[in-house]
Formats: structure tokens, C-alpha cells, sequence
């Protein structure tokens, strides 16, 4: 597989998109830019990877570096983190077209990255409904539990026998205790 690039050129306006890009095609964005018309492009194998000149009629006595808009938004990092492989398409706009779209900012050039999107995953998750009591896991495997009140005082450390209506029955000194879960604050597990 190899890459081609469809260009067509308008007024101020130069356009190149990436119909298909195998892995390793291109190593950085400059590499990438060497194939848009209407751009300097100088690859440097360094830190800050190249520059680039959008060629106009403000860059015969501007040499300044141009805009970076990815997926709309003016990009203010290091244009070299940006991975090709992730480049969906590069649309250039010089002169006229960059300083009405972007004022000042785009005096020297507007290069317009727009990345490629994710798709929509197939598999959807699926939610059942758990009808069990909160205390169902506690009751299941005699976990010592310490239950405090709304007071925030303990009323009881022990383990919760079983679980009726609104109601937790706990056993002491032989004797049934009856919780009501509408008096409980919290309840904390007990390790021993």
C-alpha cells in the first residue's frame, strides 16, 4: 500500500488528504506538509523537527511561521506530537483567505489539521437490574459488621443473620435484635 494524495488547488486555498496512509509512511507532520503545495517545508532531524512557510504574497517579506488549527481549534503546542498517522486531512489558507478567517493570527497562514474521528463501538453495555438487598454479600458470608446510628453512636457490632422487609436481625446474647435500616448512618466491616 502506498500513499496518495488528492490536491486541488483554489485561490489562496491548497488542500491535501490522506486516502490511505500505511503505518509508518510518515515519521512527523513536516514529512507529511512536503506533499502540500503552496508550502516551504524544511525537515530537520532535531528536537524541533522542521519549519514550514506557507507560500503567498505575505511571505515574500514575512517569513513567519504559519497558524496550527487542529480540528478547529488553534493549536498552541509543539506541532511535532501531533502522530500523521492520526491526520485525517491538511487544508492550507494564505493571504487573504487566512487573515479574514483568522485576523492577525493568520497573517503568515492558516495550515487547518483535521484528525480522524473514532467510530462507534459495536458492543453496547448492558445493565441488569440487581434486586438483592445491599446486605445480601454481608448476610452470604457472616461478615462482622459494626452498625452506627444517625446519632453516630454504635448499635450494634455483629453479624446480620438475615434481612426482613425494612428490617436486619442481628443475634445477641441469644437473643434477636431487630435493626431497622432507616436508623442506620452507615455500617463498617469489622476485622478481626
Amino acid at each position: 500500500m502506498f500513499v496518495s494524495l488528492i490536491l486541488t488547488t483554489k485561490v489562496n486555498y491548497a488542500q491535501a488528504k490522506t486516502n490511505s496512509v500505511t503505518q509508518g509512511t510518515f515519521k512527523t507532520i513536516f514529512e507529511m506538509l512536503r506533499d502540500v503545495p503552496g508550502l516551504e517545508v524544511k525537515a530537520i532531524n532535531n528536537k524541533n523537527g522542521g519549519s514550514v512557510i506557507v507560500r503567498g504574497t505575505s511571505s515574500l517579506t514575512n517569513q513567519k511561521p504559519p497558524l496550527f488549527v487542529v480540528d478547529g481549534v488553534v493549536y498552541g503546542g509543539d506541532i511535532t506530537n501531533i502522530n500523521p498517522q492520526d491526520v485525517d486531512g491538511i487544508s492550507i489558507l494564505k493571504d487573504a483567505a487566512s487573515a479574514s478567517a483568522y485576523g492577525a493570527q493568520g497573517a503568515a497562514g492558516v495550515i487547518l489539521i483535521t484528525t480522524k474521528k473514532g467510530s462507534a463501538g459495536i458492543n453496547n453495555a448492558v445493565v441488569t437490574n440487581h434486586n438483592e438487598s445491599a446486605y445480601a454479600y454481608f448476610i452470604e458470608h457472616k461478615i462482622k459488621l459494626k452498625v452506627i446510628g444517625l446519632n453516630n453512636e454504635t448499635i450494634i457490632t455483629g453479624v446480620v443473620q438475615k434481612q426482613q422487609d425494612s428490617s436486619l436481625f442481628f443475634i445477641k446474647k441469644r437473643k434477636e435484635l431487630l435493626v431497622p435500616i432507616n436508623t442506620i448512618k452507615k455500617v463498617e466491616m469489622v476485622i478481626e
